[in-house]
Formats: structure tokens, sequence, C-alpha cells
């Protein structure tokens, strides 16, 4: 009886001690799963923040680089200032070619607000007044790239600033300003297009000069629809604000 107890007795010793054995090694199990667990997070947390910083870094360089030849937004207002800062009392000319009279309300406009002198560039030859009968002598002669014989001409070397006005036909400025741009040289020129349209906007008519006149500073121009330069007055100032008038 008394080895009976005593091997239960041991037994109970022996199972208590495996029992705290196997918790210890759980607890141990556990505290390495935490420490495994901790390191991961730890990673996860560097790389991420890794790849934040580099991110940033990129999106920066971004912002810095040129898209497609565009100098960013605040580098384009300082250049365009530095170009336009010295416009203030140069000799200005606003010759412009319009049909129907609207393109000429808009150069008056601009003459008011610049004191500009004005110069119709009209062809020898009048356009007809019938509207389809002009739409389709237009496309043919734009497509043709015909130059029609002016009235008149005038002496643009006397000028620094020439402001170009045209109505848009087929996407393109009329055949008279063609004829007035290839007649003159006006290579170290500052040129600002203006139209009057029905839908077009400039129609990349900025471009096509700079084409025809590689030499000259092209600004940014303007264009309104068809005959609401009157109405158009103040957005048309603030233009010319911008541009420093």
């Amino acid at each position: 009886m008394i080895k009976c107890t005593v091997s239960v007795y041991l037994q109970y010793i022996f199972d208590a001690n495996k029992i705290r054995q196997i918790e210890t090694e759980e607890q141990i199990m556990r505290l390495k799963q935490k420490k495994i667990y901790l390191m991961i997070m730890l990673g996860l947390f560097l790389l991420v923040s890794g790849c934040g910083s580099q991110t940033d870094e990129k999106a920066a360089a971004v912002q810095q680089e040129p898209v497609n030849g565009t100098v960013p937004e605040k580098e384009t207002a300082s250049a365009e200032n530095s170009e336009t800062s010295n416009l203030r009392g140069k000799k200005i000319l606003i010759a412009y070619f319009s049909h129907t009279k609207h393109t000429q309300q808009f150069a008056q406009i601009i003459q008011q607000n610049t004191g500009g002198d004005l110069f119709e560039i009209e062809p020898k030859n009048p356009y007809p007044t019938d509207y389809d009968t002009v739409v389709a002598q237009a496309k043919q002669e734009v497509n043709s790239g015909y130059t029609p014989e002016l009235k008149q001409d005038i002496d643009t070397n006397y000028y620094d600033v020439i402001f170009i006005g045209t109505p848009v036909w087929w996407y393109t400025f009329a055949p008279p300003i063609r004829t007035f741009l290839t007649q003159h040289d006006l290579s170290g020129k500052v040129i600002i297009p203006f139209t009057t349209h029905k839908g077009s906007g400039l129609s990349g008519i900025d471009n096509k000069i700079k084409e025809l006149q590689p030499d000259a500073d092209i600004l940014a121009g303007l264009a309104v629809w068809d005959d609401t330069a009157p109405k158009e007055s103040d957005n048309i100032k603030k233009w010319l604000q911008g541009l420093n008038f």
C-alpha cells in the first residue's frame, strides 16, 4: 500500500513537472512567435516607409521636370513675366483681317487698351458676302496655301509688338493673314494672336504663326466667340493686363 502511494505521489510530481515544462515551452514558443511577428511588422514598416520616401522623391522630380517640353506653371509665369515686362512703352501694331467686322471690333478694344496703331489687312479682291460662297472659297484657299494679293501694306520695321487678328477659317487663320506673315520678316518682334470663332477657339494659330515666323516671340493669344467681343471687353482687358499692358 505504501509503495503504491509513493508510486502515485512520484508519478504526480513527474506529471506536474512535465506540465510545468510543457507550459514553459509553450510560453517560450509564444514569445518566439511574438518576436517573429514584431520583426515582420517592423520589416514591413521599414519597407513601406522606404517606398513612400522614394515615391515622394519621384513625385518631386516629376513636378520639377517639364512634361512634353512644357515648363511647370510657376516657372512659366516667371518666363512670361520676364518676356512681357518691357511691353509697356513699346511701339504696337494691331494688324487684323475682318470679313464680318467681328474681328475688327476685337482689334478696336485692343487699341483702346494699348494705344497701338490699327491696320486692316484687306485682300485686293474682296471676299463674297454670301456665307456659303465664302466658306467654299476659304476652304479651297486654305487647303492650297493660297496667299491673296493685299490692297495695301505697312512698314512693320517701326513696331516692336504686333497683334495679329483673324477669324478662324477652316481651323486656321484666313488666307490674307498668311500673305501678311509671308511678306514680312518679324524676327525678334513680339507677336500676339487674337481670333474670333464659332467653336474652334485659337485652333493652334499661335503655332502656325511660329512656323512662318520662327524667330519671333509668340505670346499667349485670346479667342472670343464670333460677334461677342464687345461683351467680352472686360476679359480682353484682363488678358492684356496679364501680358503687362
